[in-house]
């Protein structure tokens, strides 16, 4: 008898690397193709994995305890807009399900060497380096590289690894060596698993990188037809745009004299609506960077640690201006993409003042936190904390809103310059605030219990400090207000990692208008919600962030939601040779989503624990007197029980009922987490 013949997949590989850095070891599983038709790639795959391999009760920090880097299933197939890279495992921040989105080469050379996903656990003897070559794996002594910042560790693994082939790095820095818990991991050195605290986990293993290079190809089921998609989407993205267009794209970008236009639309409740044209051609320009001062003076960024208000504390002619996109577009030398995409939205700034190259442009959420919700309005100060993060691998959501906390703690008497090691970090004082970043990038000094996030250094200064330390479950909220978009509130509150605004939300129809990325899989009347009020949010919530969950699993960007969705079905269907439609993806999705929430119940943790802060409800201080936002309340509990019952969670241990995980196909991997 002949060998066995090895199964040619379509779309995916099929096999996972597990890695053992304690014993030097690595073996290689096949994976059953029904786990691809039911979690897809990504971290889809990657919450089956760590169901699968993750200890309950496990210590994230400890040996035992592993980590998967994960492809989404389009992700290696050169398809535009799947320059992804997805991290999952359990969190040192927040103690629940971790998962982490980024730009960047890693898993596209993972499929290229034969993986759909990479799985390490144990903790290396020495500081290690994790090099994967096709079917090669070694382990490289890191010992020269231990203490070097990003840029200077990625310039030496490249040289080091890449020589004449390209390579695909992940690496931490100082944070993560001092297993700073809002510390970061860097990919290809601009890109990031900010939130969560996975540059912890790596530095926990003493790895200091993994370095993948992969020559293969990932066979498709009808090459033809799936490139003369891809083609179709890119010729799309980069058409000229039409006079109109052009026009919608101009007013879309912030205008000084507008202020009072963009609180009153708040106000009334009207969407934010431009053409999809409009909105490509304003996204490719300036990324997030075009929301900055729009979002300040409208409510959706929080200002002053969520109890200020932007028209007052940061006003948009003399402050909000002086930091949006329009003059961030001043310090670009040159665009940046996460790969395969006809629509780079990111740049790399140099700013001369501050002695900055080749620094990765400061977006939204990095602006808003070190500018508006501190006070400071200086572009250069923000970019040079945005690098600090980006130099010492920490969160910069993270680390902003723990400097907010700072602000206010000391304008209250409760911290002195003498506990922030002569540092007096007041409202606006962006010195002090690069100042500190940087310490909580070193662990040194106060950096050693900043670095911890918001709760952890409340808890550590005491003084009634916790009662203004903005938080859910540890993890910081980012910038966008709650009580201006109450779904994404509920995302806060109820997707399982905590605090996040890129999980899956129905807050951009909420108040954009954005559309389903699966429309003949729900009814228009389902997933399009009203700004105000609260009827029907549960449905539209479950709906989009389900849909959410099927877009990671794919490995596709998020921002193509806003600017006019892809073809999912017909990518997948031509790449895997499946005949999916589009609710057998949001089928994918619900799964993802229940499987990520059930390792929560599995960590002993309930809906209940997951509890908003009074600021993102507008209640006590949170209830502001002015501004767009003035007197609104938004019952985010009222609005997560809805959102429960959507999916069929049950509201007090959040399991998922028999009957819908019976529907799909979901009882024996949840046995014990079903009711």
């Amino acid at each position: 008898m002949g060998e066995a013949l090895v199964p040619v997949h379509k779309g995916f590989r099929g096999k996972v690397l597990f890695v053992d850095l304690t014993a030097r070891t690595h073996s290689v599983e096949t994976i059953d193709p029904a786990v691809y038709r039911d979690y897809l790639g990504g971290y889809g795959l990657g919450a089956w994995l760590m169901w699968k391999h993750f200890a309950p009760g496990t210590d994230p920090l400890a040996p035992e305890a592993c980590f998967a880097l994960c492809s989404g299933l389009l992700t290696g197939l050169r398809t535009p807009f799947s320059g992804r890279i997805q991290i999952v495992g359990k969190s040192p921040l927040t103690g629940t399900w971790a998962d982490s989105n980024s730009g960047g080469s890693v898993c596209s050379h993972l499929r290229q060497a034969g993986y759909d996903a990479v799985v390490v656990r144990g903790k290396a003897a020495e500081p290690t380096v994790l090099v994967i070559r096709d079917d090669q794996v070694s382990f490289e002594p890191a010992g020269e590289l231990w203490g070097q910042q990003i840029p200077q560790a990625f310039d030496a693994l490249k040289e080091k690894f890449g020589g004449k082939r390209d390579v695909g790095v992940s690496a931490i820095g100082p944070a993560g060596e001092s297993l700073m818990r809002i510390a970061s991991v860097m990919n290809d050195r601009y890109h990031a698993f900010g939130r969560q605290g996975f540059g912890a986990i790596y530095g926990s293993k003493n790895l200091k990188a993994i370095v993948v290079a992969g020559t293969g190809e990932v066979p498709v089921a009808n090459p033809v037809e799936f490139k003369a998609i891809c083609k179709r989407i890119t010729d799309e993205y980069k058409r000229d745009l039409s006079l109109i267009g052009r026009f919608f794209a101009y007013m879309a970008k912030p205008k000084g004299w507008l202020a009072w236009m963009y609180r009153l639309m708040t106000r009334l409740g009207a969407k934010l609506q431009s053409p999809t044209a409009s909105m490509r051609r304003l996204w490719s320009q300036r990324g997030t960077t075009a929301a900055v001062a729009l979002s300040i003076e409208n409510g959706d960024a929080p200002i002053k640690n969520w109890m200020g208000v932007g028209a007052r504390d940061f006003p948009l002619a003399k402050k909000g201006m002086k930091i949006d996109g329009s003059v961030v577009d001043k310090y670009i030398t040159k665009k940046l993409s996460c790969g395969d995409c006809p629509m780079p939205c990111k740049g790399i700034v140099k700013v001369k003042s501050r002695g900055l190259s080749d620094v990765r442009r400061p977006d939204y959420e990095t602006i808003v936190g070190f500018g508006a919700n501190i006070v400071n309005d200086d572009i250069e100060l923000i970019t040079a904390c945005h690098d600090a993060c980006n130099r010492f691998g920490i969160d910069a959501v993270s680390s902003s809103a723990t400097l907010a906390w700072v602000c206010e703690a000391v304008e209250k008497g409760l911290l002195s310059a003498a506990d922030l090691d002569g540092i007096d970090m007041r409202w606006g004082n962006g010195e002090a605030a690069l100042l500190l970043t940087v310490k909580m990038g070193t662990g040194e000094g106060c950096g050693a219990w900043l670095g911890h996030g918001v709760k952890r250094a409340a808890e550590h200064v005491g003084r009634g400090t916790a009662a203004f330390a903005v938080h859910i479950h540890g993890g910081e909220p980012a910038y966008h207000d709650s009580r201006f978009t109450s779904l994404m509130g509920v995302t806060y509150i109820a997707d399982p990692t905590p605090g996040r605004h890129t999980a899956g939300s129905g807050s951009w129809n909420e108040t954009f208008g954005v559309g389903f990325a699966l429309p003949k899989a729900a009814d228009k009347k389902d997933w399009n919600v009203k700004w105000k009020g609260t009827e029907g949010k549960g449905k539209a919530q479950a709906l989009h962030s389900n849909a959410h969950q099927a877009m990671n699993g794919l490995g596709l960007c998020m921002f193509t939601m806003l600017t006019g969705s892809l073809p999912w079905t017909e990518l997948t269907n031509a790449a895997t040779g499946w005949q999916y439609t589009d609710d057998d993806l949001l089928k994918c999705g619900e799964r993802i989503q229940n499987l990520r929430a059930a390792f929560n119940r599995r960590e002993g943790i309930r809906p209940a624990d997951f509890a908003p802060h009074a600021r993102m409800l507008g209640e006590g201080d949170g209830l502001l007197e002015s501004g767009p936002l003035k007197g609104i309340r938004v019952p985010l509990p009222m609005l997560r029980d809805d959102y429960y019952s959507s999916m069929q969670w049950d509201k007090t241990t959040g399991n998922l009922t028999k009957a819908r995980a019976n529907e799909l196909g979901m009882t024996e991997l949840l046995a014990g987490y079903v009711d």
